[in-house]
C-alpha cells in the first residue's frame, strides 16, 4: 500500500489532516449538511467535493455567492463547526498512514501538518486520534493570507520544518492541497490512491 522507500527520498512530510490523517470526512458532511439547510444555502454533493481542502468560511461565501445570497459567514461557520464538534467524538478514528507511516518514523522524520481548517480544530481533531503531541508543528488556515489552492500553507509548514521546499513530500487528499503542493513545488501523495476514500453522503 505505501511506498515507504520512496517517501524516504524526502527530507520532510507534510500531511493534510481531514481525510489523510483523519476520518473526520462523514462529521465535515453532516455538519454542512446541518448548516446549510437551517441557512437555506443551496448545496451539492459535487460542488462539496470540488471545494475540499479550501477552508470553511471561504466555502461558505462560495456557495453563497454562487446562490447569489447574503449570508452572515460567521454565523453559518459557527453553526456548522458547533455541529461538527458534537459529532467528533462518535465518528473520529485515524486513517491507515497514520499506523503505517506516521508513527514508524516519529523521531526519525520531520514532520507537520498543513490543512484547511483553522489551527484550533486541527489539534482537537489531532487529540482526539493522539497525535497531537507527536506532531506539534500544525499550519492551519488561519496562519496564512493564501489557504489551500495557494501554496502558503505548505511553504509556512516547510519553514517551520526548516526545510526547503523542494525537500518536502505532501500527503493529500483534496484537489485544493494537491495544488497548492504543487505550486509551492513539492512532491505529492494523492492518499485517495492508497485506500477507498468515503464517498460524499449530502
Amino acid at each position: 500500500m505505501f511506498d515507504i522507500p520512496s517517501y524516504q527520498k524526502y527530507a520532510a512530510w507534510i500531511f493534510d489532516l481531514d481525510g489523510t490523517l483523519s476520518n473526520t470526512l462523514h462529521a465535515h458532511d453532516l455538519a454542512w449538511q446541518h448548516a446549510l439547510t437551517q441557512f437555506e444555502i443551496p448545496f451539492t454533493s459535487q460542488r462539496m467535493q470540488q471545494l475540499g481542502g479550501v477552508p470553511i468560511p471561504d466555502t461558505v461565501a462560495i456557495l453563497a455567492s454562487e446562490a447569489g445570497m447574503q449570508v452572515d459567514v460567521p454565523a453559518v461557520v459557527d453553526v456548522r463547526d458547533r455541529r461538527f464538534y458534537e459529532l467528533l467524538p462518535t465518528t473520529l478514528s485515524p486513517t491507515p498512514l497514520v499506523a503505517g507511516v506516521v508513527l514508524p518514523f516519529l523521531g526519525e522524520k520531520p514532520m507537520a501538518v498543513g490543512t484547511g481548517c483553522h489551527t484550533q480544530m486541527a489539534k482537537r481533531i489531532l487529540a482526539g486520534i493522539a497525535l497531537d503531541h507527536y506532531l506539534p508543528i500544525v499550519v492551519g488556515a488561519d496562519q496564512v493570507n493564501r489557504p489551500k489552492p495557494a501554496p502558503d500553507t505548505f511553504l509556512l509548514a516547510a519553514e517551520k520544518l526548516n526545510v526547503k521546499p523542494e525537500h518536502c513530500l505532501v500527503f493529500e487528499d483534496a484537489d485544493a492541497g494537491l495544488k497548492a503542493a504543487a505550486a509551492a513545488g513539492m512532491a505529492t501523495v494523492d492518499v485517495r490512491t492508497l485506500w477507498s476514500a468515503p464517498s460524499l453522503q449530502l
